[in-house]
This record gives C-alpha cells, sequence and structure tokens, in this order.
C-alpha cells in the first residue's frame, strides 16, 4: 500500500483545502483550535464505525459505479459511514488545514525521506504495541489522539502546527495500512464525493 509523497501532499493539501473553503468551512473567522478539534471528531467516528462493524471497499464502490451509479449515488451505498471512509476523512481533515495555513504563510512540507521515515517508525510502533495489547482501531485512535496534547499553547506557531500535523498524518497512514486500509485510495474517492456535497455538509461548521 502506498504512503503519500511530498509533490501528492503539496497537491492533496490544496486540493482538500480549496474544496473545503468553497463548502463554507474556512473563512475569516476560521480558527485552528476549531479545526484540531475536528480532525479528533473524525477519529471518533472511525471507532464508532469499527464498533459497528461498517467496512466497505473499493470493489464495491467500482461495481456500483459500472452499474451506472452517479458518484454521490455509488459512494452512499458503499462506503459512507464506514472504517474506510472515517479514516479518509481524519487524513482530508489534516490536509485541508495543512492546505489552509500554506495559503496565509507557506509551511515547509517533509521531504519523501523523511515522510517515509516517520511512516516506518509509526508502522513498526503500531505493530509492537498490537502484539502486547492485542491492537485494535480504537487503542491506535487513542494512542494517537495523545499527540494532539502537543497542540496546546502552541497554536499560533505555525511551523510548530504544520510540523506535527505532518507526522501525525503519517501516523494516521500506519495506523490504516497495519488494519489493511489502502488509505490514498480511500482518501481520493472521499475527496471526489466531498464535491459534491450540499455546503458545510449540512452542519453548523
Amino acid at each position: 500500500m502506498k504512503i503519500i509523497t511530498q509533490k501528492e501532499l503539496a497537491s492533496l493539501a490544496e486540493d482538500a483545502f480549496k474544496n473545503a473553503e468553497k463548502h463554507g468551512f474556512y473563512t475569516e473567522s476560521t480558527e485552528i483550535e476549531t479545526e484540531l478539534i475536528l480532525i479528533i471528531t473524525e477519529m471518533a467516528e472511525a471507532v464508532q464505525a469499527d464498533r459497528h462493524n461498517r467496512h466497505g471497499s473499493i470493489e464495491d464502490y467500482e461495481s456500483e459505479i459500472q452499474m451506472g451509479r452517479d458518484i454521490p449515488t455509488a459512494y452512499k451505498n458503499t462506503l459512507e459511514g464506514t472504517v474506510e471512509s472515517e479514516f479518509a476523512d481524519i487524513a482530508i481533515r489534516i490536509l485541508s488545514l495543512l492546505g489552509w495555513m500554506n495559503s496565509k504563510t507557506s509551511i515547509k512540507l517533509k521531504s519523501d525521506s523523511i515522510l517515509a521515515d516517520k511512516y516506518e517508525v509509526a508502522k513498526i510502533q503500531c505493530r509492537v504495541l498490537n502484539i502486547i495489547n492485542n491492537g485494535s482501531i480504537a487503542k491506535d485512535l487513542y494512542r494517537l489522539n495523545g499527540h494532539f496534547s502537543r497542540f496546546v499553547d502552541n497554536e499560533s506557531c505555525s511551523w510548530f502546527v504544520s510540523d506535527t500535523l505532518q507526522d501525525i498524518l503519517m501516523r494516521v497512514f500506519a495506523i490504516a495500512h497495519n488494519h489493511n486500509i489502502d488509505l490514498m485510495e480511500y482518501i481520493k474517492l472521499k475527496m471526489k464525493y466531498n464535491e459534491s456535497r450540499p455546503y458545510l455538509h449540512g452542519c453548523l461548521y
């Protein structure tokens, strides 16, 4: 399964931000604290999907497309509300936040080698902890949630936030891959689906 490269990170961050902005998620009053808690919210939704054993597959989605369904219908029928979709949402929230930050002041993206190193370290850590503690999606995301405490009192430091978000993103890839989720493919599908969704996805913010 593929991990994200620096070039893909830059492109997807920009695309995710532009689509989110078009749908009302980023305005002049956007506050980074809100965006960070929304990432954590997506993590909780992934756990809920896992608790209810809601899973989907790209094969089922593609089958719907081949049957003539449009993208929104095919996605709703096969992937919406699944573990795979919620993991994509976690990544997209991170990507859009990075894109928003970059639109305000240029941020430094990690090189391919550093991204790969972060991923490999996170993947090994996940595997070891899963062997010791009978790992699960809930436990993996609980540990990931701990990394958000690093933002407390540092939300205004853009280089620190962007650097930490990239670290967290690579951990999301590692966790997803450890649970046999091809995250890059699900990110691309969810971003296509998000283009068709209503303003603010029907939410207040």
